[in-house]
This record gives C-alpha cells, sequence and structure tokens, in this order.
C-alpha cells in the first residue's frame, strides 16, 4: 500500500507493508489491523518482557501437566509391580468422563476413571491395546489437597488395573496405603 502526499514544492511517499503477527513483513498478504488482544497487552511498547515464570520453576506448569506428571508416576508404580501384564497398556488422562451431564442428573457420582481390555483386529478396525483412563476434574473436586489428589490418583490406578487385570485392587500394589498414616 502506498500513500502519496504533496505540501507545495515538496514530494513526502509514504509506503506502508502488510505484516504478519510477528511483526515480519509479507508482500502478498494484504494490511490486516492487530487484534484487540495483541493491542491491549503491548501497548506503547509496554507489554510482558518475557515469561513471568521461568519454564524450569515448579510454579510455571499447569494444573493438567501436574495431574498427567502423578499419572505417569502411578503408571510407572504399576509397570514395575506388574511388568508384562501391564507392558502394552495405554495410560490416558481424560477431562472428564462422556455424557457427564446425563451421570450428574441421574444422581450417580460421576466415575473416576475407567479401563478397556484390547480389541483384536478386524477387517473395519485395526487391533486396540487396553487402556486406562483417568479423569481430571472428577478426580481434582473430591480433593482439596495436592497430597491428596496424589493419593486418590494412585487409588483409582490401582482400582482400575485390579479390574483390567481381574485381581483384588490389595493385591495389585501391596504397600498402598500402608505407610500413609492411614
Amino acid at each position: 500500500m502506498k500513500f502519496n502526499a504533496s505540501h507545495g514544492e515538496e514530494h513526502l511517499t509514504i509506503s506502508l507493508e502488510a505484516q504478519d503477527f510477528d511483526g515480519v513483513p509479507t508482500a502478498d498478504s494484504p494490511a490486516t489491523p492487530r487484534s484487540f488482544a495483541r493491542r491491549r497487552r503491548d501497548r506503547h511498547g509496554r507489554g510482558l518482557r518475557g515469561p513471568l515464570l521461568p519454564p524450569a520453576l515448579p510454579g510455571a506448569r499447569t494444573r493438567s501437566e501436574k495431574f498427567e506428571d502423578l499419572v505417569v508416576d502411578s503408571a510407572d508404580r504399576m509397570r514395575t509391580l506388574w511388568p508384562q501384564a501391564m507392558a502394552d497398556v495405554e495410560y490416558l488422562v481424560e477431562e472428564v468422563p462422556d455424557k457427564l451431564e446425563a451421570l450428574i442428573a441421574s444422581g450417580v457420582q460421576a466415575p473416576l476413571g475407567k479401563y478397556e481390555h484390547a480389541v483384536g483386529a478386524t477387517a473395519e478396525t485395526p487391533a486396540q491395546p487396553p487402556s486406562i483412563s483417568i479423569y481430571r476434574h472428577p478426580i481434582e473436586a473430591l480433593c482439596d489437597t495436592p497430597a491428596q489428589v496424589r493419593e486418590l490418583v494412585h487409588e483409582v490406578m490401582v482400582d482400575q488395573v485390579a479390574g483390567l487385570l481381574n485381581i483384588d485392587p490389595d493385591t495389585v500394589d501391596p504397600l498402598f496405603r500402608r505407610f500413609g498414616g492411614h
């Protein structure tokens, strides 16, 4: 886009180039204004200069990332205790269970996890390994402290592994709740 203006005998030529959102000029894109959030955040060049917390600090991790770490820790414990039985199991973290509104309307407590046995391959679908899903929001809603979340995640994991292997939950992890003061 070019703008020409004249003032008396002097000529002024201004050339404006379209820029993408990183401030890099692009020759083929039309001039697009910055979004409201970007203008608001970086008004007069005084926006955030960097992240509030460096990524290496624990406070920079989100709640969902911390929850996933708890599930990974518990899954590692299960793989240590049951190496052959749990070798092919997939562990999933889901926010909420399917059809949660219908469960709440019926007065049933939301499930905290679920397990699915392996499904063999058919002509239409490939084989699926066994899986264990842990639901983040129902677990966090029942807990007040991070220690309670850690304990409940492992308890749900133990219950799901017991269901998947068709054994008693006390035999899945013999040390669970033995030293926790419960």
